[in-house]
């Protein structure tokens, strides 16, 4: 009499386990969360991060560019960061104006030392923004408006007068 005792038999599978078939709505939800999740991460990855700033960061940040471009002495960052309409008004340094008054003043004053920015208001297309600074040689400090624009979705400095 033989018996078998073969172990490789499968158990009979049980009627009430649905098996795959019941997670595949999870698997598909898991696989929809992980796409926006990678679209959400590359496009962070793939705009430059002024373009992921809030306008009143934006501001800041175009101040900052417009004195940081006088205290190097960079006529093109002075430029850039200018709005079109005071660059394209007529009164606008040249490059050679710019350099010498630039340096005269850095000469004599040192550099500009912005100390605070605030009290931004945007409204559209335009801004301003109160901008408490000094020179790096004196103490004593100026608090004085700054009106911006923007420029083709760039915010720029426009028409702010010394330093």
């Amino acid at each position: 009499m033989a018996t078998s005792n073969d172990t490789s038999a499968q158990p009979a599978p049980d009627p009430d386990d649905p098996g795959l078939k019941a997670a595949w709505p999870f698997i598909v939800a898991v696989v929809i969360v992980l796409l926006v999740i990678g679209g959400v991460v590359a496009s962070q990855l793939l705009r430059p991060a002024d373009d992921r700033l809030p306008d009143n960061a934006a501001v800041q940040h175009a101040i900052n560019d417009y004195y940081t471009a006088k205290n190097a002495i960079n006529y093109a960052a002075f430029r850039d960061a200018t709005c079109s309409r005071v660059v394209d008004g007529g009164s606008f340094p040249s490059d050679e104006a710019f350099r010498s008054a630039a340096q005269s003043t850095r000469d004599t004053k040192g550099k500009i030392m912005v100390t605070t920015i605030a009290d931004i208001a945007v409204s559209g297309t335009s801004a301003t923004a109160s901008m408490t600074w000094r020179y790096e040689q004196d103490p004593r400090q100026t608090t004085q408006s700054v009106p911006l624009v923007k420029d083709a979705d760039t915010w720029k400095v426009c028409g702010v007068s010394a330093p």
